[in-house]
């Protein structure tokens, strides 16, 4: 639900003062540089307040998880007057919405919108990313028909990094970015953001660490597990279990079940109960050999079995299944103490299977 934001505190105009200055500061150097000599700044000393008054709503922000959700502000402003104010999140589960869209619900007078400039902390997103691509902030800009936007940070997401931009551009929108002296305190203000976007951001949701799970009966000894993504897992990203110092690698890779809400999903299978740890990793070029040539014996122990059946000098069948049994199981784990080089860690969970 849309906040109706109070004005600035006495500290916050103060912070945004600091910045307002530093912004100075960066022009002036601007306007020095013989290289730049020719170009034109097309950012006035109102835009800097402006820009400023934005990073210090981001400040007031209290993401659901901080690695997933940024602190982002947003001013509108026709001219140095402000008509509307937002930021991102409260803390709530209920309330993420973003702050460009807070910010242009709090417009009391939306036949300003054309004439005015929004300042936005992070890049606006795109339909691609959104459950409602209706509700995409690039669209919502669109609809309001404002003529420029600044951005102090385009998305850290490799994936979706510059078409926020791009889309506000192709739909005739005006576009710049803040200054580098105030896109370096965003970033420092979003660290552990930026961080977690430029990673896979694999976590398991499904079952939880310290969970009992249960595979007897139709399942037998499979359970499907399931979990998040920020950046969709490649072939390269592998389930393991172990037990003690016994690692089995899966036969499948994650897969995507669902692209829109970053939704994946294994099946991993289990040869005994007991407690299980439950490993997600990516794979290097080493790990992936070390998988290719644990699965080419498996299956050769598997075909050699089968070869043995029907010609091995005992009597009868029961004594043929207790010798092939002395061979071990299909899938003889790895010994091992720990993830070795070619194997970055994802996630892990403990659990216990029955």
């Amino acid at each position: 639900m849309a906040r109706s934001l109070e004005w600035m505190h006495d500290d916050t105009a103060l912070a945004s003062y600091h910045r307002f200055a530093k912004g100075i500061a960066w022009q002036r150097e601007w306007a020095s540089d013989p290289d730049r000599l020719g170009e034109v700044s097309m950012t006035s000393d109102d835009d800097l307040k402006l820009m400023s008054q934005a990073i210090a709503l981001s400040e007031r922000c209290e993401p659901i998880d901080p690695d997933r959700h940024p602190k982002v502000g947003a001013v509108i402003a026709v001219g140095s007057t402000v008509i509307g104010r937002g930021y991102r999140g409260s803390g709530s589960p209920e309330d993420d919405k973003h702050a460009e869209s807070v910010a242009l619900e709090s417009v009391p007078d939306r036949s300003h919108l054309p004439k005015a400039t929004l300042y936005t902390t992070l890049e606006p997103c795109t339909q691609e990313v959104r459950s409602k691509p209706p509700e995409c902030c690039t669209e919502l800009i669109r609809q309001s028909q404002v003529k420029k936007v600044f951005i102090g940070i385009l998305d850290p997401n490799q994936g979706v990094r510059g078409k926020g931009l791009w889309e506000l551009q192709d739909k005739g929108i005006e576009v710049e970015l803040f200054p580098p002296e105030l896109a370096r305190e965003i970033r420092v203000l979003n660290d552990r953001f930026i961080r977690a976007q430029q990673t896979l951001g694999i976590r398991f949701t499904s079952p939880k660490s310290g969970e009992t799970i249960k595979t007897t009966g139709p399942r037998e000894g499979v359970w499907e597990f399931r979990g998040d993504f920020i950046n969709p897992p490649g072939e390269d990203v592998i389930a393991f279990t172990s037990q003690g110092n016994q690692w089995w690698p899966q036969p499948y890779s994650l897969r995507v079940t669902n692209l829109e809400s970053k939704q994946w999903a294994v099946k991993m299978h289990f040869g005994g109960c007991g407690p299980h740890t439950i490993y997600i990793v990516r794979a290097g070029e080493l790990g992936i050999d070390l998988v290719k040539y644990y699965r080419k014996v498996t299956h050769r122990m598997q075909q050699l079995k089968e070869k043995l059946k029907g010609h091995l000098k005992v009597q009868g069948k029961d004594e043929e299944e207790a010798f092939l049994k002395k061979l071990g199981g299909d899938y003889v784990g790895i010994e091992m103490s720990r993830l070795p080089k070619g194997l970055e860690l994802q996630d892990a969970i403990d659990i216990v299977v029955e």
